[in-house]
């Protein structure tokens, strides 16, 4: 029995067109999953997930296809390049159905690839396998599939541009071609979310360092030129559009915030949360920003759920009673601006009033308990980040409305999520003592840690689909300690 499924599941990883079956297979069940969870949709004929974030992609398209200009700017075209050509001959609900199929198409796709990386990296087929069937069952990254956000294509690309990386330093295979194709993937990444953007000067170095330890330092530079050379040309082209039409250099995006927020009382309402580590998620229900009121995009069933401020962020310049009245100035607003009230004059005063008392205490914090802004803030910050089910949107019901298989299923889930981060955690602090200066190992490790320290530390931003292009590297750090530890255990 044990030999026949070895026979049956264990097969070669060369035989490329057993993997990706398998891969589209378990793909596309839970992408059937995905799409027929849903009731009735926002956009009539179409079944996959619309997000809050969504028509933001997509807007200035249709003006470009309209109108002839690519306006709201605030994002880069790396997602709306995709949705062009299909906006241009299909109704919406057509072109946002096709959309979705080709990132189930993609991410089908690069199971395989990944498998192949872990297997380049540690020379093992073990950690192939590992890595191949732990990422088929995952469901963490494939829920985007069904969903009109960028995190399926950014992983997916992702993986890619790390796949052809490592294959153009293969032995046999140091294709220049590899390179421009990574080069083009990363940049493609980039232009999905430009806070990857740094990831290009990692991979660079990992170029860099790769070659001039292999070949002459002439052929160093021309391979380093080659893997840039998309970079160039498509950043060049969009500082180029930007400066035209902003007379600025906007190498990324003019704002993170979508027009009209940077003046609002959000970001600062945001600083004040994250200055004590608070969750700024306010669909979560456990969100310390919900305390204010905020409860948008949270299901009606779960507003009454209580949460509470801890008594240790308070200063000399707020405390309790200090954040009643901040709370109570914003409902005020909130309702004026529900109602569209014409009274601007009461509104600028409100607004200006909110946006003083959240800077003001949030600048208390970071001076009189630097401890707790500098040091505690981030890692609460990265436990809001990281410490979750893993399964957050994997039913459109409560855990506690499911029935038992549903339940089960979530809970083998969330088990597998954890252990994977707990695993994959582990697997990066011993490869981190091993090959800290290998390349191009070093290359999934640092995506991992970049991804960490630029969401919840750097920005504070605590958003959980932001962890998801990562998790695929993290998880072959997690195959390659399981195969350490099989080892061990059974020689």
């Amino acid at each position: 029995m044990k030999q026949a499924l070895s026979k049956l599941f264990l097969k070669e990883s060369s035989k490329w067109h057993f993997w990706l079956f398998l891969s589209f297979l378990a793909k596309g069940l839970i992408f059937i999953f995905l799409i027929s969870r849903h009731g009735v949709s926002p956009l009539h004929g179409f079944s996959g997930t619309i997000a809050g974030d969504t028509y933001t992609y997509f807007e200035p398209i249709e003006n470009l296809i309209s109108h002839g200009t690519y306006s709201p700017d605030f994002r880069m075209p790396g997602y709306g390049v995709l949705y062009l050509p299909l906006a241009f001959f299909f109704s919406k609900s057509v072109a946002f159905t096709m959309l979705i199929v080709l990132q189930y198409i993609v991410a089908a796709s690069t199971i395989y690839p990944l498998s192949l990386i872990a297997r380049y990296l540690f020379k093992s087929t073990q950690v192939f396998y590992l890595t191949f069937y732990l990422y088929l069952v995952s469901t963490y990254t494939s829920l985007f599939d069904a969903t009109l956000l960028t995190e399926s294509f950014t992983t997916s690309f992702l993986i890619l541009s790390v796949f052809f990386l490592v294959k153009a330093f293969e032995t046999e295979k140091r294709h220049s071609l590899n390179l421009i194709i990574s080069g083009l993937f990363i940049t493609w990444v980039v232009f999905l979310r430009p806070v990857f953007m740094p990831l290009v000067l990692l991979y660079l170095t990992v170029v860099i360092t790769f070659f001039y330890l292999h070949e002459l330092k002439k052929s160093t530079l021309a391979k380093s030129f080659l893997f840039l050379l998309p970079f160039i040309i498509f950043e060049g082209t969009w500082i180029s559009r930007n400066y035209i039409t902003h007379r600025k250099f906007i190498p990324a995006t003019a704002t993170i915030y979508y027009p009209g927020y940077e003046d609002s009382y959000y970001p600062p309402l945001l600083t004040l949360a994250r200055s004590w580590g608070g969750s700024d998620q306010y669909w979560d229900p456990d969100a310390e920003i919900r305390w204010f009121g905020l409860n948008d995009g949270l299901q009606p069933q779960l507003h009454n759920i209580p949460v509470a401020i801890p008594n240790y962020v308070y200063t000399s310049k707020f405390n309790y009673d200090s954040l009643l009245i901040l709370k109570k100035q914003l409902g005020s607003y909130i309702s004026l601006e529900n109602i569209h009230s014409t009274d601007t004059i009461k509104m600028s005063a409100l607004l200006t009033g909110i946006r003083v008392r959240c800077h003001s205490y949030a600048a208390s914090i970071k001076n009189e308990k630097p401890f707790l802004y500098y040091i505690k803030a981030p890692l609460m910050r990265t436990k809001h980040f990281l410490l979750h089910s893993g399964t957050y949107n994997l039913f459109t019901t409560l855990t506690s409305q499911l029935n038992s298989l549903c339940y089960g299923i979530k809970v083998f889930y969330s088990l597998l999520y954890i252990a994977i981060l707990t695993l994959g955690t582990f697997g990066i602090i011993l490869l981190t003592r091993k090959n800290l200066l290998s390349t191009p190992v070093v290359i999934i490790t640092a995506i991992v840690c970049y991804t960490i320290l630029v969401h919840p530390i750097l920005l504070g931003k605590c958003e959980k689909r932001y962890f998801v292009p990562a998790y695929p590297f993290i998880l072959i750090c997690a195959a390659d300690l399981l195969s350490k530890i099989k080892k061990i255990f059974i020689s």
